[in-house]
């Protein structure tokens, strides 16, 4: 909780640093936002040491939550980090939603129109986030639940919309990556000791839709 308020405190001695470059409210943004998924497709690759077998299932629309702090450090960038939780289901019998967590930084390439003078400021952009995922999957015999770490990227285009007040919203579309892995070593009589490597690779149109609120506006 202290580390958590620490980072707060240190974006928002950045604020009024920020907001004199220009460029609409230039304080640290706070948002939050619906996470929408669809169009999806899941890849695996089971390896071992006869070889590696892939397949692949379609995903059916995925549906999470996402967090996210930024700061403005130029008026044609901004930084910050995100946390998202998303719920993603394939389209096979039997199949539950299993949870994806993302922890990331991104960078947001900016440009600053000026709707109303002074009042009302639109900003059209691209982001780029890259960070550390966590897959919350059943165990191989369904009894519990174990974590499958690995990481994730994607692009997305979207738009600002921020009054004075600090107050605003953004939506943004684009494309979700993430990559998970395992490993898995069974010891057979006679046979020895047999390890699989197993990575799961998700890949889907990404749709966020969310409020957020700029200090120092």
């Amino acid at each position: 909780m202290r580390l958590g308020s620490s980072v707060l405190l240190f974006f928002l001695s950045l604020a009024a640093p920020a907001a004199a470059q220009g460029g609409g409210p230039g304080g640290v943004r706070l948002g939050a936002n619906l996470a929408l998924g669809f169009g999806g497709e899941l890849d695996t690759y089971l390896s071992t040491r006869d070889g590696t077998n892939r397949g692949d299932v379609n995903l059916d629309p995925s549906f999470g939550v996402g967090l996210r702090a930024e700061l403005p450090v130029h008026a044609l960038l901004a930084v910050g980090v995100s946390y998202e939780l998303l719920g993603v289901l394939s389209d096979t019998a039997d199949a539950e939603r299993e949870e994806l967590m993302s922890f990331d930084a991104f960078v947001r390439a900016r440009w600053v129109l000026e709707a109303l003078s002074g009042e009302l400021f639109v900003e059209p952009y691209v982001l780029v986030p890259i960070g550390f995922s966590m897959a919350i999957l059943p165990d191989t015999d369904r009894s519990g639940d174990e974590i499958w770490p690995g990481w994730n990227s994607g692009a997305v285009l979207g738009s600002q919309l921020v009054h004075r007040s600090g107050f605003g919203g953004y939506v943004e579309l684009g494309w979700r990556h993430a990559e998970v892995y395992d490993r898995t070593s069974v010891t057979i009589p006679i046979v020895g000791t047999i390890t699989t490597d197993a990575s799961l690779v998700m890949n889907e149109f990404a749709a966020n839709v969310g409020l957020l609120y700029a200090f120092g506006g």
